[in-house]
């Protein structure tokens, strides 16, 4: 059964005439007659039933004309949809990731741009203040970050994967090789932490102070890039997400006793603002990405 059997069938029916429909269709009477008789023989009954001077439906073409519609109707429903997804998959994607989540952000980016080349995707990497502000003057068209403590109420956030905190440090360090790490561990080691630009409404570092007492942080780094190279370089420890340090593996991730609490990163939305089409395709492509379940396995 063919589309254009059943556009045929149903332009027959509404005209009552096959040389009415005929010259509706654009086509000889000898092929639409052609194409009804052989859309009979597939369904093995008959559709019309031919007069001296209009055609009427028999009781099986009564029963389909309704379906039949139905379908035109469907593709041609269709054909719009992926029409105004194709003009919708166009233009630019403004992205404003937070610096400690970049690592695991970087592969979904790739294969975005690899996979819809008529998208150009800028990606702003400030730190979480910087990109609030972004998000609020529509710099950006969405923001992912840990999610601030403070609510914005021009702010609609959408969870999207926990993440373990572990301390992190190069493999040579003499702590790399204990199974956990303790919490006395911490407070005898110079501790780079990371600054998201939020103040007390750094989600690690305000989780990191209100569970290690007597910590002592060493230097505040806005760049996980950064904080990697110097942990690389020295014996200082991070206490970062296990997805900031998939990138390097010269660095190691080793559990926390007793900081088992994941915490949760999050894509920020303007509500004020329309959301593009694409950057929930985007959204999507994340949660279909390897970073993203290594996140959701580790």
């Amino acid at each position: 059964m063919e589309l254009r059997q059943l556009k045929y069938f149903v332009t027959v029916a509404e005209t009552k005439s096959f040389s009415t429909a005929a010259k509706r269709l654009y086509v000889s009477q000898s092929a639409l007659s052609q194409q009804i008789k052989l859309l009979e023989e597939e369904l093995t009954v008959k559709l019309f039933t031919r007069g001296s001077r209009n055609v009427t439906l028999t009781e099986s073409g009564t029963e389909l004309l309704p379906l039949a519609n139905n379908i035109l109707q469907n593709i041609v429903a269709c054909r719009e949809r992926i029409n105004s997804l194709k003009q919708l998959m166009h233009g630019e994607l403004n992205i404003g990731v937070a610096f400690t989540l970049e690592p695991c952000i970087r592969e979904t980016m790739l294969g975005f741009m690899k996979k819809h080349p008529d998208i150009r995707v800028n990606a702003y990497y400030k730190n979480a203040s910087e990109l609030l502000h972004d998000l609020r003057t529509n710099k950006i068209d969405m923001m992912f970050s840990f999610m601030p403590t403070e609510p914005h109420n021009f702010i609609e956030s959408v969870p999207l994967v926990s993440h373990r905190l572990i301390a992190a440090m190069r493999r040579s360090h003499p702590l790399a090789s204990k199974p956990f790490i303790t919490l006395d561990d911490l407070k005898h080691q110079r501790i780079i932490m990371p600054d998201t630009g939020l103040n007390e409404h750094d989600t690690i570092g305000y989780y990191l102070q209100a569970e290690i007492k007597g910590v002592h942080i060493c230097s505040h780094v806005n760049n996980a890039y950064a904080i990697l190279n110097m942990l690389q370089e020295s014996n200082c420890i991070s206490v970062l997400t296990h997805s900031t340090i998939l990138s390097n593996p010269n660095i190691c991730g080793v559990p926390i006793e007793k900081v088992d609490k994941p915490i949760c990163s999050y894509v920020h939305f303007n509500r004020h603002a329309p959301r593009k089409h694409c950057a929930n395709a985007f959204i999507e492509d994340f949660r279909n990405s390897n970073a993203y379940y290594i996140i959701q396995h580790t």
